[in-house]
């Protein structure tokens, strides 16, 4: 398995890439593209195969999933996380987002209020606010450098009639926290005690780096069973974001009922025939495949981590547990949010996502995708020292 190859992906339209999407977002075509959440990695050779096979049988008429795309599925939980997921509890959806959307609309009303825990995924906002519905935030601490969950502040936030919802990002994008089960048990009982239903979006569960494990929210007791719902989807972990779709993990039979009356009149659980093929393979023969990729990204972590100690320009790595995504720490440059937005895609050529995306309680830090060739992690790096020292 070779991650170190270049692949041009501009053969293609690609968000990333995309000479447009680099001019608006960032005022710069020409900076590394480092911003989206997708990976510059072939998919495993196993998919590609099987894709390439169902391509050429040359019908792609109306298809249902076989049941061993359920079975892949549910030994992919089962063997790598001790997580059984009944065939039953499992809504298809077309993408994360469109099942935070659906469960927020059937577990709140207009007005009521969904609890973030900033610096946190910025889509999670938008789609919020689409739904008309109020913002509270449960802003995580940094502690000694590491990110922790303000309990004493989560209980406030829910304990408020209003607070209907959390949003809990299992791990953490962008800061690579993978919560502990302890962690995650805390944030049952107090949502549990409330009455405030826990969506968890674990579309990064599969990338935890050892010793660190991933535990599934619905994993940690039977108040996160009844109270809460999973959204999971192999896009991430085997870079298949352009066609992979989505699941709704719903225990509770009342809510996964409203959840599959819902889909069913708005007609958004049809199968995409590749779709199908690409997810049932990558959850049956995909685990050598991520464990090497793992071990990867690891190595640019360690890349990053090394350079940043030798150089000392007074940026800092906030150590990951887990995700193809770091979050550098740029506070010491003294630079605002803006400023620091411009100076990175500017002077230092690159497209790293600047920090207030994710609110305000990431201002001065910004989220680097490394899901790449080691290549391009190394260019990113040498631009941002150069930039730096030109400044100074």
């Amino acid at each position: 398995m070779n991650f170190d190859e270049y692949i041009d992906r501009n053969q293609y339209p690609t968000m990333k890439w995309s000479r447009a999407f680099l001019s608006e977002h960032f005022g710069n075509e020409e900076a590394i593209p480092m911003s989206v959440a997708d990976m510059d990695i072939k998919a495993p050779p196993t998919v590609i195969e099987h894709l390439q096979a169902r391509a050429a049988h040359g019908v792609y008429g109306y298809e249902s999933k076989p049941e061993s795309y359920d079975v892949a599925l549910e030994a992919w939980y089962q063997n790598r996380y001790g997580w059984k997921i009944e065939k039953d509890q499992i809504e298809p959806c077309p993408s994360i987002l469109n099942a935070i959307s659906i469960l927020i609309n059937q577990h709140s009303d207009k007005g009521q209020g969904v609890i973030i825990q900033p610096p946190v995924f910025f889509e999670f906002k938008m789609v919020i606010k689409s739904n008309g519905r109020k913002i509270v935030k449960n802003p995580l601490k940094l502690p000694n450098g590491q990110y922790r969950i303000d309990f004493d502040d989560l209980e406030i936030k829910a304990s408020d009639p209003n607070s209907r919802i959390l949003i809990l990002c299992n791990p953490h994008n962008p800061v690579g926290r993978v919560w502990t089960r302890i962690e995650l048990e805390r944030v049952a009982e107090i949502c549990e005690h409330h009455d405030v239903f826990v969506i968890a979006d674990e579309i990064h569960g599969d990338f935890a780096f050892p010793p660190h494990q991933y535990t599934p929210y619905l994993n940690v007791s039977e108040t996160s069973t009844q109270h809460g719902a999973a959204c999971i989807s192999p896009a991430k972990t085997f870079n298949i974001s352009g066609m992979a779709d989505a699941m709704a993990i719903i225990p509770n039979k009342a809510y996964r009922q409203q959840f599959h009356e819902f889909a069913h009149r708005y007609q958004i659980n049809k199968v995409n025939v590749f779709a199908s093929v690409a997810m049932e393979v990558a959850y049956r023969d995909g685990a050598e495949w991520l464990d090497a990729l793992i071990l990867y990204i690891q190595g640019n972590v360690g890349l990053i981590r090394d350079y940043l100690d030798k150089n000392a320009i007074g940026v800092s790595l906030v150590e990951p547990e887990g995700t193809f995504l770091v979050w550098l720490d740029f506070r010491e440059l003294g630079f605002d949010a803006k400023e620091l937005a411009r100076f990175l895609a500017v002077e230092a050529g690159i497209a790293i996502s600047p920090g207030y995306w994710f609110g305000r309680e990431g201002a001065g830090f910004a989220r680097m995708t490394i899901g790449c060739p080691r290549a391009t992690v190394e260019s990113a790096l040498d631009n941002i020292v150069d930039a730096v020292r030109k400044r100074s």
